[in-house]
């Protein structure tokens, strides 16, 4: 029980970073413009870059919530058989080794892609924080006593 509850905040809070992400991307390019219209000898004059540690936390968290996320939807459609969970998580592991440049190379020549990716990501963070929550057999909220069953 609190699984997908639990699930879901990291969710949002990966949805939140991802927002921030392309807010910020947004940003950086309309400042590029406006460098490449005006002065080129000014440089950089924006807020300060991320830095390494900040990058790293940021790529850890969301690594994980995100594989806690996989995990749950292989274990969900595997239903109890080891041998298409082995196969599920494998397959999840060598798509996203192999697929990580492809999915970067969209991304930055269709910035639309993150918005659509962060309304997905957003549609199933309230799904799973519904049915984490109000959920009879395994939701915090029968659990805790706030909801009745």
């Amino acid at each position: 029980p609190g699984i997908l509850f639990i699930g879901s905040v990291l969710l949002f809070w990966v949805c939140w970073r991802l927002f921030q992400e392309i807010r910020e991307g947004l940003e950086r390019d309309a400042q590029e413009a406006m460098l490449t219209a005006g002065d080129l000898e000014q440089g950089y004059t924006g807020a300060p870059r991320k830095t390494m540690a900040g990058a790293l936390i940021s790529i850890t968290i969301a690594d994980v919530s995100m594989s806690l996320d996989n995990v749950l939807a292989v274990a969900a459609i595997a239903d109890g058989d080891k041998q298409i969970l082995v196969f599920g998580l494998g397959l999840a592991i060598v798509l996203m080794a192999f697929a990580a440049t492809l999915i970067m190379k969209l991304l930055t020549n269709y910035p639309w892609i993150s918005w659509l990716g962060l309304i997905v990501l957003l549609y199933v963070a309230g799904e799973m924080m519904f049915r984490g929550f109000f959920d009879i057999n395994h939701g915090v909220g029968p659990l805790l006593g706030l909801v009745e069953g």
